[in-house]
């Protein structure tokens, strides 16, 4: 019997290995040959260029990726002319992609809510206003149409040649996606995705929502739509042979890419990684063995089966690929990551054949040319374009502001270059321009063959709140100024995979200063915060000096690496002068009593490049952001500051009172000689636009103003500290992606933003407050409004507690846990804000705050 048992037990394990092993080749070897080149594309007759689907026959560009496959890749042979580089500045920064008919006319959104049209001499032809951000490539067709997808959820179809609206698609809702489809959505309707389109002109248009929708170009109608799981930036790819759509989503596991047949709207398969894919499927060929390749935001390129979603083969980047792939004439995958390299790829392996370092992330998705020269911008808001072997044929200079990053990808016209970029700006570049005469003698101009970068070691750069990266660092600071540094290691002439480590790091200062060091989840950024200034009134030196060991040689897991080797030592030391600040008296009205006039300041344009994968996730939102501040109560350089949401508004785009938005917040501020700074340490929630709250555990954004009149004089730093293992739904994903800490959970940031006045500089106690009067038990405390005419639509109202022992913000959950209550006539009669009796005890001064002014004051006591 014994005898029997064993035989029974080793025929069970034979056969659980002999399935692990089938489980093996099933999924890990190949039993087909793919084709993982495509047949060159052709020119056809009249100088036209053949795309198998009715784009615009003559232009060079007509949609984001050029053509159905999407390589990135165009036949047009570049005119060398006499032009001169020109920019056109929109309103506010641009996130999407240009395209480009044959006369050069370039057609682009922008974050100002318009579609422009401009002329090859760079000046408009036409715009067109929006109600939202734009971050969607439009499209060409072969009709004299241009088409595009906008933030307030509308696909807009233009005549290309006037600008005449034929017609706009609304999308579905996220609560009709709920009703209609079944889908639970976590966010909004707007279009970040770009425009594509079907063999017999349908149009598809990825949306927010969870939906890619197919669009009769005609008209606007639906013809069919495609659900998935997760936002949807992702143009699909088309295969006009086997009738199939490949496209990918926000999805962060396993899920995320999809494939459709296209005619009949049924799903074939859905696979995919451990990140995000934001990036745009390229197919390797029409063959129904061919490929489909994607980055996503694990860091990984993955080759995929087109027939079934086989996994074929990935390769690694050092950061998150958010830039879509592109493929030379010979096959060779082109992938640019945001750990700054373009990558040049076996498409049978995946395997590198070589690689071009710049200095910051690169989010720009490879166009190439009829001669396989690769155009690329990059963080450093320079146009890179690469010879074939990886060499550097030449680089321009878009962009000089320290707000410059071109994350838009560049199209190619038949006599030069457009692109894109945070400024805000459209910038043309005749082909080889910086290798002519007059291009060797612009400043702005570089020339190959060699990389711009340091030779072999480790360096910290000097990291600017934008995101730039200097070997060198400015010789001032302010005194409120964090300074932040960046690791960068050289290997052989290559940039490697490298990592802070933490527990060894060690920061000496002269002089016994102190501040507040953080290492990033990434362990690719240092941030040194002073708690508030690093010297008195009269300026002085700061001297320090960094040291510890970097890790090489991790293995990973999605992007968080572990591991390595950490016997890699680094030390650099750095002195940088204090400006003096002085000890002028606030320029600032702080209101004593409801009536006195109250500063008002206003909060736009937000980055927050650090670390590197926020900006891919959502700078088109945060550059949507809009907040408005108003001072509350204060005392000598102290005071308390409150924060709501606002939007531009619909005829001049100032700023105005947003009542749509849940966002209300504290911060101190602290004001001593023109240094500006606001605080909170404490933690409070910030709504992101309605969607969802973003937890932070503290906040600090620091300037400098004209001591007289209050007017900044720089833009603000950003350093923060989210608790991401409290964000809803996507908290825990954070992790995998190196985002946040594995123990604490939480995400330092660092980046920029404008802080100006708002309005004429102050605000005063709204007309039609009525009679207020405060009420407080042990878990709320409410404002009673009696004879009150201000409307609960038109204004955004609150309850702010401040503790009378501290003079600080009570830290209460304000956005979410604020209610308010009006009458039949739509008047205010009641605000009432709730929070866990525990967390509250003492005595606190109570504000009834309508907008950001605070119309009436009183004391509550919580026991």
């Amino acid at each position: 019997m014994k005898i029997f048992k064993l035989f029974k037990i080793r025929y069970l394990l034979y056969f659980f290995v002999f399935a692990l092993l089938i489980l093996f080749f099933k999924f890990n070897v190949r039993f087909t040959d793919f084709e993982m080149t495509s047949d060159p594309q052709k020119h056809i007759s009249n100088n036209e260029f053949q795309y198998n689907m009715p784009l615009d026959p003559a232009s060079p560009w007509p949609k984001f990726r050029n053509n159905a496959l999407q390589n990135g890749r165009s036949t047009v042979i570049p005119e060398i002319t006499s032009s001169k580089p020109w920019v056109y500045e929109t309103g506010k920064g641009i996130f999407s992609s240009p395209v480009v008919d044959n006369d050069g006319n370039v057609y682009i959104g922008s974050a100002d809510h318009y579609f422009y049209a401009i002329d090859k001499n760079g000046k408009i032809k036409w715009k067109h206003l929006t109600g939202e951000i734009i971050d969607s490539s439009a499209l060409l067709d072969d009709k004299g149409n241009v088409f595009v997808g906008s933030g307030d959820g509308y696909v807009y179809a233009f005549e290309k040649k006037t600008g005449k609206l034929n017609w706009k698609f609304k999308a579905h809702t996220p609560e009709e996606v709920k009703k209609e489809f079944g889908i639970n959505t976590h966010n909004v309707n707007w279009f970040e995705g770009n425009i594509g389109m079907l063999p017999d002109g349908t149009l598809l248009a990825p949306n927010d929502n969870y939906l890619v929708y197919a669009l009769d170009r005609e008209t606007g109608k639906i013809s069919n739509t495609f659900p998935a799981n997760e936002m949807i930036w992702s143009l699909p790819a088309v295969n006009s042979q086997t009738g199939r759509i490949f496209f990918g989503t926000c999805f962060t596991a396993l899920k995320n890419v999809f494939c459709y047949n296209y005619e009949t709207g049924e799903k074939i398969w859905n696979k995919g990684g451990l990140g995000t894919n934001a990036a745009t499927i390229m197919l390797t060929s029409e063959n129904e063995n061919g490929a489909a390749l994607v980055g996503g935001f694990d860091g990984m390129l993955r080759a995929y089966s087109q027939k079934d979603g086989f996994h074929i083969w990935k390769f690694g980047a050092r950061d998150h690929i958010y830039a879509s792939p592109g493929s030379l004439s010979d096959g060779t995958v082109i992938q640019p990551s945001a750990d700054g390299t373009v990558y040049a790829l076996d498409p049978e392996n995946g395997k590198v054949k070589w690689a071009f370092d710049t200095r910051e992330p690169i989010r720009s998705s490879p166009a190439i040319d009829g001669n396989d020269c690769i155009y690329v911008g990059s963080g450093e808001g320079r146009l890179f374009c690469i010879n074939s072997d990886g060499t550097l044929r030449w680089a321009y200079q878009c962009i000089t502001d320290d707000r410059n990053d071109l994350n838009a990808s560049p199209a190619l016209g038949r006599e030069g270059v457009y692109v894109a970029g945070e400024s805000g700006g459209i910038f043309y570049i005749p082909y080889d321009y910086p290798l002519s005469e007059t291009g060797k003698k612009d400043p702005l101009c570089a020339q190959g063959p060699d990389e711009d970068l340091p030779e072999d070691g480790s360096s910290l750069y000097f990291t600017t709140r934008f995101g730039g990266l200097l070997l060198t660092p400015p010789e001032e600071i302010d005194a409120n100024e964090p300074l932040t540094f960046s690791l960068f290691v050289r290997e052989k002439n290559d940039t490697i995979l490298s990592a802070i480590d933490k527990n060894s790091l060690k920061i000496n200062f002269a002089d016994n200063k102190t501040a507040v060091v953080k290492v990033s989840a990434d362990k690719k950024f240092i941030t040194i915060v002073p708690r508030e200034k690093w010297t008195g009134p009269e300026g002085g030196t700061l001297n320090f000096s960094v040291s510890g060991n970097y890790i090489t040689g991790m293995k990973r897991f999605g992007l968080k690496f572990f591991g390595g080797n950490k016997n890699n030592a680094y030390s650099q030391s750095f002195s940088f002068k204090v400006n003096e600040y002085g000890s002028d008296k606030s320029p600032y009205f702080i209101p004593r009593k409801p009536g006195d006039k109250s500063s008002a300041f206003e909060l736009s344009r937000l980055a927050a490049p650090n670390p590197s994968m926020l900006p891919s996730w959502n700078q088109i939102g945060f550059d949507s952001l809009h907040y408005i501040f108003g001072i509350i109560e204060g005392e000598g350089s102290d005071a308390v500051v409150w924060g709501i949401g606002g939007k531009p508004g619909n005829e001049d785009k100032k700023t105005v009172v947003d009542p749509s938005l849940k966002v209300r917040f504290p911060l101190n501020m602290n004001y001593e000689g023109g240094l500006f700074t606001l605080y909170n340490y404490e933690g409070f929630l910030l709504d992101f636009n309605g969607t969802w709250d973003m937890p932070y555990a503290s906040y600090r954004l620091a300037s400098i103003v004209d001591a007289q009149s209050g007017m900044f004089l720089r833009r603000a730093s950003l350093n923060a500290t989210a608790n991401c293992d409290d964000i809803e739904f996507y908290g825990p994903f954070l992790k995998l992606t190196g985002m946040s800490e594995f123990d604490t959970g939480q995400m330092h940031i660092y980046g920029g933003c404008n802080f100006n006045i708002y309005g004429k500089g102050y605000s005063e106690k709204p007309t039609g407050t009525g009679n207020v009067t405060f009420l407080a038990d042990e878990n709320t405390v409410s404002a009673a409004i009696a004879e009150g005419t201000l409307k609960t639509n038109e204004h955004v109202f609150s309850i702010l507690l401040v503790n009378v022992e501290t003079g600080k913000p009570a830290a209460l959950d304000y956005a979410g846990k604020t209610e308010v209550q009006n009458d039949s006539s739509g008047n205010t009669v009641s605000v009432k804000i709730t929070f866990d009796k525990k967390n509250l005890k003492g005595s606190y001064r109570v504000y009834y705050i309508v907008d950001t002014y605070p119309a009436a004051k009183g004391s509550v006591e919580i026991k």
